[in-house]
């Protein structure tokens, strides 16, 4: 399921147009909703944060190359620098998209909790190496974004879908995991810890947030074990590291889980959400000229082309 970070930017129809990234313009805003602004210095950082993730930047262009049948959008843009103005517009539309869906929550009082947290990033940690490449601060925002828009929709996916996903990335849905790890300098006595399953070092225990700040094969080791298994020996700068989980703390398949799960399966079969499309309909948006135009069933359209 590597479709939670495509739920707020996915294809885009290209542009000749390229635009720079500014750190400063005579008009301070790049759009704003319901009279509140979203600053192009919020955008810049956004652009910034898709754009230096690599494995994102090729996962986007790869599936959008013309050779593969796609619209042949790309994320960099035509001169050094720049953008092009199709992917700045589609992820200027997301953020719109997403301040509408959290103004709503936040006027009706139902903003989500942390069981809506803890899920949104569950299933946003199934992504891949390319998760845990986005700055901290950015992983939250989309975390939160994904939190929102599951609460915002109903569930509607069949139960029986919700149980095969769940299923299939039930290593993912803990609140917490409690490891003891022992250290080796060698692989030979890292192996022998291992067989032994004698694990007695430091007891140690992380939420879904901290996991993320450890090194991918530390951090796949933990994840993929069981309670009461033991890893094959991961290699750190200073020796071997082995690890034995003592202890999870599920989410299991609860409402929160299944709505979060609705909301990207729904998003990635394109099945439309009633309740959002009429919540951007009602939405007052307008958006700096430098970055297009609105239309609530189109989104930022880009700017044309000067003749």
């Amino acid at each position: 399921m590597n479709t939670s970070l495509r739920i707020l930017v996915g294809a885009a129809v290209v542009s000749g147009l390229s635009i720079t990234l500014t750190g400063c313009n005579a008009s301070p805003y790049a759009a704003s909703v319901n009279s509140q602004v979203i600053k192009e210095t919020a955008l810049n950082s956004e652009l910034r944060s898709w754009a230096g993730n690599a494995d994102y930047v090729t996962g986007y262009d790869s599936a959008n190359a013309s050779t593969s049948g796609g619209s042949g959008a790309t994320v960099a843009g035509s001169g050094p620098g720049t953008y092009n103005s199709s992917w700045v517009s589609e992820v200027l539309g997301s953020i719109i998209e997403a301040d509408v869906i959290h103004q709503h929550l936040a006027a009706i009082g139902k903003l989500p909790g942390q069981a809506f947290m803890d899920a949104a990033r569950s299933v946003s940690e199934t992504s891949g190496p390319e998760w845990v490449d986005f700055p901290a601060a950015f992983r939250q925002t989309l975390v939160e974004r994904l939190a929102d828009r599951a609460a915002a929709t109903p569930t509607s996916a069949t139960l029986a879908s919700l149980q095969q996903t769940y299923q299939q990335y039930i290593q993912y849905f803990f609140v917490q995991v409690c490891v003891l790890q022992s250290a080796a300098t060698t692989q030979a006595a890292a192996r022998g810890i291992t067989s032994s399953g004698a694990v007695n070092g430091a007891h140690v225990c992380y939420d879904q947030t901290q996991l993320e700040n450890y090194p991918a094969a530390y951090r796949s080791a933990v994840i993929g074990l069981a309670v009461g298994g033991v890893s094959q020996p991961i290699p750190t700068n200073v020796g071997f590291q082995v690890v034995k989980v003592v202890s999870r703390q599920e989410q299991g398949l609860t409402p929160a889980v299944e709505s979060v799960l609705s909301a990207v399966l729904n998003s990635s079969e394109g099945v439309p959400e009633t309740s959002l499309i009429q919540l951007i309909k009602a939405a007052r948006v307008k958006v700096n000229p430098a970055y297009g135009t609105w239309s609530s069933s189109a989104g930022v359209t880009p700017p044309q082309l000067s003749t």
